[in-house]
């Protein structure tokens, strides 16, 4: 009988734990998912440094679209705009290297990678309501180049939403960046 108490009582205790056992076991499952989706826009940033369109573009959908930094109006543009546009890129610039972090005073710096949100301001009711999809990152660094006509560097911030679908590809690409800032920075 005695058994019988104890093994309804683990039971009692197994099943009770189960949704906070769940929740860290997504919270683990979550953050792994987090970290490669970190590594794999690292790896991205080598193939620009590389100028390699193939394997850069490898690590996108085919269904990709692309927000770039330039207005648009707007417009969702699909992956051959990015290649056209990464072409001329690599034939405009050269040593191409990616600082993650984000500049503070006092020589301070945060870390350039951010996953989820705890926050909306749009006023719904799910706004506090933390976001923890691990495909969906934000990314904030800086660009360093080389312009290849005038030898001049360039340095531009930058900012990107990257979203990744499950099998660890970009599907939706948000950049911006200070695009005039390169030509100005060029002309100096």
């Amino acid at each position: 009988m005695r058994n019988k108490i104890l093994s309804a009582y683990f039971m009692f205790l197994v099943l009770g734990c189960t949704p906070n056992v769940k929740e860290e076991l997504n919270a683990v499952d979550n953050e792994a998912t987090f970290k490669s989706n970190v590594s794999s826009f690292m790896e991205f940033t080598q193939h620009f440094k590389a100028e390699d369109t193939d394997k850069l573009m490898e690590m996108f959908a085919d269904s990709v679209l692309w927000s770039p930094p330039v207005y648009n109006g707007y417009s969702w543009l699909e992956k051959e705009a990015m290649v056209q546009t990464f072409e001329i890129y690599f034939k405009d610039y050269d040593n191409i290297t990616f600082t993650p972090g984000i500049n503070l005073p006092n020589n301070n710096s945060v870390d350039g990678f951010w996953g989820g949100s705890n926050f909306r301001s749009d006023g719904s009711e799910s706004s506090s309501q933390p976001s923890i999809n691990p495909n969906n990152i934000r990314v904030y660094g800086t660009w360093n180049s080389k312009h290849t006509e005038t030898g001049k560097e360039t340095f531009s911030k930058w900012y990107a939403i990257i979203n990744f679908n499950s099998a660890g590809k970009i599907v939706r690409f948000n950049d911006w960046f200070n695009v005039d800032g390169l030509e100005k920075q060029i002309a100096e």
